[in-house]
């Protein structure tokens, strides 16, 4: 029996191993730019390469990070925004390399408590996996590991959570 399930198992194929995940068309990916968060950003694009699924890519400023404009939804509200460049590129770059993959995508920035706007958004994006980092969150003094926790608690949706360790 053993060696009829190993021998089914070695010769499946993508198409069969699909069939055993969930069906994935929406991936909401959360990103900070941390050594984390790129890894997270690579697995993001290859899931949705595998399942054909669109990505939504967010960066979630908190409000102590934000200086003006309290909710700034596309990308071309972020051109000529102070305060706003250092996100604006790494949503770039994660769009760019989402479009090399020929993946879909589309960027948002959002303002809030970090782990509340995330599983906030995903109520509403309705994504069927969300993709984040598990790091330290540059220039705040805490770890992005209580915000993963926070999101799992708050959303029902799956999370793949990617650490730098």
């Amino acid at each position: 029996m053993i060696d009829n399930l190993y021998k089914s198992t070695a010769t499946s194929k993508a198409s069969d191993v699909q069939e055993l995940f969930i069906d994935i068309k929406k991936i909401l990916l959360a990103t900070d730019g941390s050594q984390s968060s790129i890894m997270a950003t690579e697995q993001a694009i290859a899931w949705a390469g595998f399942f054909g699924a669109a990505v939504r890519a967010i960066y979630v400023e908190s409000d102590y990070e934000m200086l003006e404009s309290p909710y700034l939804e596309t990308e071309k509200h972020l051109k000529g925004k102070p305060g706003v460049g250092r996100c604006a590129e790494l949503l770039d770059a994660v769009k760019r390399y989402a479009e090399q993959n020929n993946v879909r995508i589309e960027t948002r920035v959002l303002r809030g408590q970090v782990a509340r706007t995330i599983a906030d958004y995903a109520e509403v994006y309705g994504p069927d996996l969300i993709v984040i980092g598990n790091s330290e969150k540059s220039g705040i003094k805490r770890s992005l590991g209580s915000v993963v926790d926070a999101v799992m608690k708050n959303t029902d949706v799956p999370v793949l959570v990617i650490s730098d360790n």
